[in-house]
């Protein structure tokens, strides 16, 4: 069984304040030492995580995922309200891989009807998190080690300007590449491309701090983050 771990321990445009918060900070657009861990020796994708490298939490600073944490986004676009998206980081834990992953659901309303979402997540001992399974109504379900499908990075423990890698290899599914092309010492920007391409920004201690579909032309502005 291969293990996702292969290095030495030593991991439109958005609302403008995000943005501008962003671009504003210090650093931004420097790249990072050479030897700042970062993806470096990952296996990206992989399709059987080894449950010895991973832990029951996930509280990497960039990706916290406490069970009961719930974010509310505002959607518009043009200015003009379109909707919400409400993440909830459920209680119970869904068993993927040998792993016990965290569910995380997502509901969009966005004007029509609410599509719900359920992303699972696992974090190895290095800190970094791993996207191992969807469930979704929209026929894009999938979990690492079933039917072909391998895991993909989420957020590594220690991002670097400029990295890229596979968000997820599915068969029956386009591919999924993330990168980061923005960096400060409290947010991270990153590039999603598969079907449609999305750009988010995620706050460091706080998690997604807002996300724009570049595609379909409209932003999400957290407005709300708290326990359930």
């Amino acid at each position: 069984m291969p293990r996702p771990v292969r290095r030495p321990r030593a991991a439109g445009v958005l609302a403008a304040g995000l943005v501008l918060g962003l671009s504003g900070c210090g650093g931004v657009g420097q790249p990072a030492a050479y030897d700042q861990p970062g993806i470096n020796g990952l296996v990206v994708p992989t399709p059987s995580p080894d449950p010895d490298d991973f832990v029951d939490v996930v509280d990497n600073p960039w990706l916290p995922l406490e069970p009961g944490t719930r974010w509310t986004y505002d959607v518009a676009r043009d200015g003009s309200p379109l909707g919400t998206v409400v993440v909830v980081v459920r209680d119970d834990i869904i068993p993927v891989a040998g792993l016990d992953a965290t569910a995380v659901e997502l509901a969009t309303d966005l004007g029509g009807p609410v599509t719900v979402e359920t992303r699972l997540y696992a974090q190895d001992d290095d800190g970094n998190v791993w996207l191992v399974g969807v469930e979704s109504v929209e026929d894009a379900s999938w979990r690492a080690g079933t039917d072909g499908a391998e895991a993909g990075l989420a957020m590594p423990a220690q991002p670097r300007l400029g990295d890229g890698w596979l968000a997820y290899a599915v068969p029956s599914l386009p591919e999924a590449s993330r990168r980061v092309v923005d960096l400060s010492s409290t947010m991270v920007e990153m590039l999603d491309e598969a079907d449609t391409s999305t750009r988010s920004v995620y706050e460091k201690g706080v998690g997604l701090a807002g996300f724009e579909d570049l595609d379909a032309g409209w932003a999400a502005e957290l407005t709300s983050n708290r326990p359930s």
